[in-house]
């Protein structure tokens, strides 16, 4: 007898009794991955159906929300969560671990886990009736992963594919910038994810969402280590709902850890400015957004050729042809003073003070430094020695022109009340 006979007569057999049917092969998945700690797995196995029976589908992330689990190819009448492989408690004993309770973490060599833990630290011995969480390293975490088995039936039995859809915790993603500061901005962006869930996903067709997206609540589980994917920086950014997808030109394998990914790069012009709002005046690097829309992170400046790392700001979402305006850092040679010389009551609620802000340079060359001024209440100035621009309800610019190593001044008088 052939293994092609051997294997239809097995088949037939599972047809035939409608009991557990093994899953034969899964294809590449698609995730989805946000940034706020979770993601949406997409993916598709290759079963042999009887007219109804159980179906084991295994391999599953650890953190799957089994409540938003989507079966698509047959009808589910009831699933079951199974967790393979996965050692007591008590198995641990002997091994390290870390243990979370009540805020602390603590790490050692687990001794006992009745009646309470005894945890072996560098303090000495650690008794915890109640733990929050404990993390196992090594072969002591090695676990398979989640299955579901799967109660259905189907009108088409024999060979047939099945669609799983569900949302797990423990993928995310961030971005790190890396400006430039030349004749103008060179702009790379670095995509940082993370995959916590316990699976890999092999070959994974991968997108990122950016936006304020208000997330499952699920606890996300530490991670191992960090690698490097070999990814070509070229994405393609498209909004999706009310947010934007980058999506990965080519198969990602999500192993477990943590995986770098080139993101975007680009040259924009920029400008410098100085801003002064009361201590240290402020450097401020800005740019019009003409690459894409730029996800939420950290941009890290560096001037004389990347030489000299110059100061780090926090991007918010920012889509195309979006205005970006960051603090960088404070600047050595320019300082400022605020002074209130006056104030007045004028009635019972209405108030008339002056103030005079002075700047003072040391560099060789004249600057112009924004000083913005927050005032209390409904506000008017009546009088100054600069034109001002009200940048809202509360704040008031002036531009004020600051010589070479010299210095300037502005003064007003403003009513207010509250």
């Amino acid at each position: 007898m052939t293994a092609r006979q051997v294997m239809h007569m097995l088949r037939m057999f599972a047809l035939a009794m409608g009991g557990v049917v093994a899953v034969a092969g899964a294809a590449a998945p698609v995730v989805t991955i946000y940034s706020g700690g979770y993601g949406l797995i997409s993916e598709t196995r290759s079963v042999l159906l009887a007219p109804e029976g159980e179906l084991l589908l295994e391999d599953l992330p650890l953190t799957l929300l089994v409540d938003s689990l989507v079966v698509e190819g047959l009808t589910a009448t009831r699933i079951a969560p199974q967790w393979t492989d996965l050692p007591a408690v008590e198995g641990l004993v002997g091994s390290p671990v870390t243990v979370f309770t009540h805020g602390e973490r603590l790490a050692g060599r687990l001794l006992a886990t009745q009646p309470a833990l005894v945890l072996s630290t560098a303090e000495g011995l650690v008794f915890l009736p109640s733990y929050d969480r404990i993390v196992a390293a090594g072969e002591a975490a090695s676990a398979r992963g989640l299955a579901l088995a799967i109660r259905y039936r189907t009108e088409a039995p024999g060979p047939a594919t099945v669609g799983l859809r569900y949302l797990a915790e423990g993928l995310s993603w961030h971005v790190t910038y890396t400006a430039s500061l030349e004749d103008e901005l060179v702009l790379r962006g670095m995509a940082t994810f993370a995959n916590r869930t316990g699976v890999d996903f092999a070959g994974a067709t991968v997108s990122l969402v950016a936006g304020d997206v208000y997330r499952p609540a699920a606890k996300v589980p530490d991670g191992l280590g960090v690698r490097t994917l070999a990814l070509a920086p070229e994405f393609s950014a498209v909004e999706a709902f009310e947010y934007h997808r980058y999506a990965f030109p080519e198969p990602v394998d999500l192993t477990q850890g943590v995986a770098l990914a080139p993101l975007l790069s680009g040259t924009v012009p920029y400008t410098r400015a100085y801003r002064f709002a009361g201590g240290a005046v402020a450097v401020r690097v800005r740019f019009t957004n003409a690459l894409a829309a730029l996800p939420a992170g950290e941009v890290r400046f560096y001037d004389e050729g990347g030489e000299l790392f110059v100061g780090a700001a926090t991007l918010d979402h920012t889509p195309l042809g979006g205005e970006v305006d960051l603090a960088i850092g404070a600047a050595f040679d320019l300082t400022g003073e605020r002074v209130q010389e006056a104030r007045e009551r004028i009635t019972e609620n209405l108030y008339r003070d002056t103030y005079r802000i002075t700047l003072r340079s040391a560099k060789e060359a004249p600057v112009e430094v924004e000083v913005v001024e927050t005032l209390p209440g409904v506000w008017a100035i009546t009088d100054s020695t600069l034109p001002h621009e009200r940048l809202d309800a509360q704040r008031v610019l002036f531009r004020v022109p600051v010589p070479a190593s010299g210095q300037a001044e502005v003064r007003y008088t403003v009513e207010w009340r509250y």
